[in-house]
């Protein structure tokens, strides 16, 4: 049996007195409401062979009046305290999903992190990335597309046409436009 794996009555040795009651000693209640005992896998072996040796009978689930029921939140691991033990056939409880933090605005990225710093981490602003675009490298003579020699219609589609395939001509573009025309339409969009 692997090391910091939720122990199974299925997936134990009845014969080897080390494994026999390690289904029973993980997240054991000390009573509602109230911590639960966990205990590294080496110990839980210990009493194990013990408890074999003072002559308690193998482990029968068909005499159970309670089951494990893994953790809810966080790492699959016997000592995680966030399983517990419930009635045979209760349902397990809906799985934890952690929020992906990209798929959030950035309004909302910045309240949770607000709520991490009042929680007492010390989350820093990450520090821009240094632009890699020379000065050499947005000369084209002529340029490809001057902005304002187009329209608001004519700009946008060309800056989604180039998407991100060109982020040196895309910013050349975006360039151009802020300093000279500086048409909203164009620079709430791509900027």
């Amino acid at each position: 049996m692997a090391v910091g794996r939720i122990w199974r009555i299925e997936d134990i040795n009845p014969d080897d007195p080390e494994e026999r009651f390690l289904p029973a000693l993980q997240c054991i209640p000390l009573g509602p409401a109230m911590q639960k005992i966990t205990m590294p896998e080496p110990l839980a072996r210990m009493i194990s062979k013990h408890l074999t040796e003072c002559g308690c009978p193998p482990m029968d689930p068909a005499l159970a009046t309670k089951q494990y029921q893994p953790p809810r939140r966080g790492i699959n691991h016997p000592l995680n305290g966030d399983a517990d033990w419930v009635k045979p056939g209760t349902p397990p409880p809906p799985a934890y999903l952690v929020q992906d933090p990209e798929s959030l605005t950035r309004h909302e990225q910045e309240a949770q992190l607000e709520r991490y710093r009042h929680m007492g981490y010390r989350i820093e602003k990450p520090v821009p990335e240094r632009s890699t675009l020379a000065a050499e490298d947005a000369l084209d003579e002529p340029p490809r597309f001057n902005p304002t020699d187009h329209t608001v219609t004519e700009v946008c589609a060309y800056l989604r046409e180039l998407g991100d395939t060109d982020p040196v001509e895309r910013g050349r573009v975006l360039y151009a436009e802020r300093h000279g025309k500086n048409r909203n339409g164009i620079l709430r969009r791509f900027e």
